[in-house]
Parts: C-alpha cells; structure tokens; sequence
C-alpha cells in the first residue's frame, strides 16, 4: 500500500501541476511549527508579511514572507 500524500484543498484541479506543487510547497513551509528564540515555546508564528511573534513572550521579529531566517 503506497503512502497517501497530503493533499491541500482550495486549487483543485485548476493552473497547472508546476504552481499547485509550489504552492504545496510554500503552504507547508509557512504552516510548519516554530520554536520561539527566545523563550522557546512552540507559539511563533506570522503575524503579518514579514513580521513574526510569540504569542507567549510577545518577541517580535522581521523575516522573510514565508520564513524566518534568524
């Protein structure tokens, strides 16, 4: 029995295997679990583009749109 892929649901069928295959990529990089740097809580996220924050400590960081790079 072959491993059942994630499928993400909101393209469908539509624009082409190349943009679907970026997006996947793009949506499961931006929706993956994060440690805060500071305190270490796994509560960091997006805010906005390009600004990030722990809902536990309040730290505010700018990254890039989909990750962070500290």
């Amino acid at each position: 029995m072959a491993k059942a892929k994630k499928s993400l649901k909101g393209l469908g069928a539509r624009y082409g295997i190349k943009l679907r295959k970026q997006y996947t990529k793009i949506h499961l990089q931006l929706k993956e679990k994060r440690t805060c740097p500071e305190c270490g809580s796994q509560t960091f996220g997006r805010d906005a583009v390009g600004i990030w924050s722990c809902k536990k400590c309040s730290y505010k960081v700018a990254g890039t749109a989909y990750d962070i790079k500290l």
